[in-house]
């Protein structure tokens, strides 16, 4: 026993190295994870066409300082699903507009919206802007910055608008993990937090 004990501590100073060494490996994607709310079907029988535009000023995802820890990153978000007591499942990997579209095609579709593979004439366009989306790495802390404006065309006419806009930290550690978190919650914060019944309301369709 006293054996089996002394190896142990023998093998402790490598055991630590490789969890360190595996801890701070960055992966070539980030995981998002998001939280659909439940179903309401509010808007079932209306018809959109969704369009994501990526009108960032900076392009850059991450700070100067964020930037090395993650300098394998392939600007490949893999996208996960959640919704009530349900398991979360990877819906697939995109780039950030697709991110973007995939989520809101699920929030709109969960409220019973039927989402057009193209445009028409006689139905709204709900174009999506997205303005910021920024991961920053201050006092040890991950910060997370997103804002977009959604905006209900049709006709070619502006008829609603909403911005929206917030940030999140969380302290961090040793894993890639506490930035995927934070991330993930404000995420799902800001896509759920998008009024569309009000945008509908406001374009009186």
């Amino acid at each position: 026993m006293k054996k089996t004990f002394y190896n142990f501590l023998l093998l402790f100073p490598i055991i630590f190295f490789v969890v360190l060494v595996l801890a701070c490996a960055t992966k070539s994607y980030i995981n998002v994870n998001y939280h659909l709310p439940l179903s309401s079907y509010d808007l079932k029988g209306k018809k959109i066409f969704l369009e994501i535009k990526d009108m960032r000023s900076v392009k850059t995802i991450f700070s100067e300082k964020a930037k090395p820890k993650f300098k394998n990153f392939t600007g490949l978000f893999l996208f996960s699903l959640s919704q009530g007591e349900k398991k979360d499942y990877v819906v697939g990997a995109f780039n950030l507009p697709s991110l973007f579209e995939t989520a809101f095609s699920r929030r709109l579709e969960n409220l019973g919206i039927k989402i057009l593979t193209e445009p028409e004439k006689s139905e709204p366009v709900i174009e999506i802007d997205l303005q910021k989306f920024y991961l920053d790495l201050v006092d040890r802390k991950w910060v997370a910055q997103i804002s977009y404006e959604a905006r209900l065309i049709k006709d070619n006419k502006l008829l609603a608008r909403e911005t929206i806009s917030g940030d999140a930290e969380r302290y961090r550690l040793l894993f890639q993990g506490d930035l995927e978190k934070v991330l993930g919650e404000i995420f799902t914060s800001l896509v759920n937090k998008l009024d569309f019944n009000k945008l509908f309301q406001q374009a009186e369709l």
